[in-house]
């Protein structure tokens, strides 16, 4: 039972090989006897098992000799395809003949399975990141050697190293100070995410898997899409011009893509529509990513015989890059982190020796090195591991706390961002001080440094999250409208009899009283003739300004009683001038 050598296969009993065909001994009438099933001898080159993380499927490689001494080609077979033997003729030509003898191929079949062994089966994988392998955690990245890890298209450039010395942890140190690429905000945020990302796994484990996107934003020139590939060259050898993923992408093939990204840090690249058209499509897309990493839900689906499929969501990290934050609501940029890359920012010379470290795979050596830190320090048994846990666990909560305890206002995803990104510097910070590349003293004095740095970065991601409420997108536009007198609003107190064609509603000292649809309208009008979308309905606006207190209302309603001179009374929508007016001047 072995692959053939001299063009010849051999089989255990009952199955034999006879003048170069495979046959079979039977008995028959109580006489032993040899049944010929083929013209020819099959074996399995390798059986191979592919993993995507959500199930397994199963190929099998075939190679076969012709009676006539012929070497038939390699194929590559399903095992679904295996059993029905079309293949045979298919793929090896009408020369190869089965008998037409009973169950010829139900025993062709079980004749080459027995030459399969377990040194000719072979696991291939579809997915990176952390795997328990017969009760061992391994990292996984194509090129990483113990395993067969494969990716394809722009996402092949992914790759792990092979080796590591101290002196790539000293160079990548100088990243943090010595050799500032860029901004410490800029710099130590990334290097942040990009150790905070093989945490994921664990994170998860505990329930705080990361939920949120990093945006690098900048002009033409700024060298973003550079900074972002430089940091992406941790996990692999990447440039800014072939990044894994960009924005002339579909969003369903983005969705494919990050699903096989695991533990590791990707790239959307380039947010910058051009036309209206454009803007949508892209901002669609930049809503779907936010949606995808912000909840870590995957799309649901029905099979064919309406079963729910298993759903795919991302479970590595992001960066996307572009020249302003997509327009997607209060609720999509609560889901982000904001880095802005000025045209100054970035450091020529800095940025040019650590490429070149790049493409020399110092980053990609560093990030083995903290693999294997993170397998030796907490992976090996189980009491390591536990306490793996119970930090991350702890440390997140940690953090989250003080962030509240700060007192700085601000969308409840926030806190939880800012710790995230610290845990991913701690992690960093413990890997160079166990390697003794910084001592202690110097690790305290980064993470506090660092602390002060997110919640500055915080504050203004903050004030930009407040900006993005439909209730002060409102306000401000309405304000705008009364200035440039496209909308008017009338004294209540002063009978009035004509209504010019932009009215809007009615005012006095303390309020504006508005009638709702025409105030909707005109606003979504102002909108759309600047290019930005207003696409929050009329009650749901209404919900949204009572939600911030901006309304004066009856009782158990959202509108209110309003005396106007001459008409009576009406049901108007009362904005409050005092808190408006502070909501109009901080557009200014």
């Amino acid at each position: 039972m072995c692959n053939p050598t001299d063009n010849l296969v051999r089989y255990p009993l009952p199955y034999k090989v006879v003048d170069g065909c495979l046959c079979q001994e039977t008995t028959k009438r109580n006489k032993p006897t040899t049944e010929k099933l083929c013209n020819f001898t099959a074996y399995i080159v390798n059986e191979v098992l592919f993993d995507d993380g959500v199930g397994t499927s199963r190929t099998m490689r075939i190679g076969g000799v012709h009676a006539s001494g012929r070497k038939l080609p390699e194929i590559e077979i399903t095992a679904s395809e295996f059993k029905k033997m079309d293949w045979v003729l298919e793929r090896w030509g009408a020369d190869c003949i089965i008998e037409p003898v009973p169950r010829a191929a139900e025993r062709i079949c079980a004749a080459i399975q027995s030459t399969a062994t377990f040194e000719n089966t072979k696991d291939v994988y579809y997915k990176t990141g952390w795997k328990n392998i017969d009760g061992k955690w391994d990292y996984l990245l194509p090129g990483a050697g113990k395993y067969d890890v494969r990716l394809f298209g722009k996402l092949s450039r992914y790759e792990m190293a092979k080796d590591w010395s101290k002196s790539d942890l000293q160079t990548v140190w100088l990243m943090m100070k010595d050799k500032l690429i860029a901004t410490k905000a800029i710099v130590w945020t990334l290097i942040a995410l990009v150790f905070l990302t093989p945490l994921n796994e664990f994170l998860n484990q505990v329930l705080y898997m990361p939920k949120f996107v990093l945006y690098l934003i900048g002009r033409t020139g700024t060298r973003k899409s550079t900074l972002a590939a430089l940091f992406l060259s941790f996990f692999g050898r990447f440039s800014g011009t072939d990044l894994p993923l960009s924005f002339s992408d579909t969003l369903n093939s983005i969705l494919a893509s990050i699903y096989t990204l695991k533990d590791v840090l990707t790239c959307i690249d380039d947010f910058h529509p051009g036309t209206r058209r454009g803007e949508q499509k892209d901002t669609d897309t930049a809503q779907g990513i936010d949606r995808a990493y912000g909840d870590r839900v995957g799309k649901g689906r029905l099979t064919k015989d309406c079963r729910l499929m298993e759903s795919h969501p991302p479970e590595g990290n992001a960066i996307v890059t572009g020249e302003t934050v997509p327009d997607v609501g209060e609720s999509g940029i609560a889901r982000t982190f904001i880095l802005e890359v000025k045209r100054d920012d970035v450091n020529l010379e800095n940025l040019s020796f650590f490429q070149k470290e790049a493409k020399n795979g110092t980053l990609m050596k560093c990030l083995l090195a903290y693999v294997k830190h993170l397998k030796d320090s907490y992976l090996h048994n189980e009491k390591a591991y536990t306490m793996l846990l119970e930090n991350l666990s702890n440390s997140f909560e940690y953090h989250r706390d003080s962030f509240y305890n700060a007192d700085i206002p601000t969308h409840s995803r926030v806190p939880e961002i800012v710790s995230w990104l610290m845990i991913g510097m701690e992690f960093f910070l413990d890997f160079m001080y166990v390697n003794e590349i910084i001592d202690k003293t110097e690790e305290e004095l980064v993470i506090d440094e660092f602390r002060e740095i997110l919640y500055g970065l915080a504050n203004r991601q903050s004030k930009t999250i407040q900006q993005d409420k439909p209730a002060v997108i409102f306000i401000q536009k309405l304000y705008s409208l009364i200035e440039s007198e496209q909308a008017v609003v009338l004294d209540r107190t002063v009978f009035n009899d004509y209504r010019p064609a932009n009215f809007i509603g009615y005012e006095d000292d303390e309020f504006y009283c508005l009638n709702s649809d025409l105030a909707h309208r005109a606003v979504y009008q102002l909108c759309k003739s600047q290019g930005e979308s207003f696409t929050i309905k009329k009650n749901e606006l209404i919900k949204a300004l009572a939600y911030e207190g901006l309304l004066d209302s009856d009782k158990g309603k959202n509108v209110k009683s309003v005396n106007v001179c001459g008409k009576g009374s009406m049901k108007l929508l009362c904005i409050i001038k005092e808190k408006a007016n502070k909501i109009a001047a901080s557009a200014e």
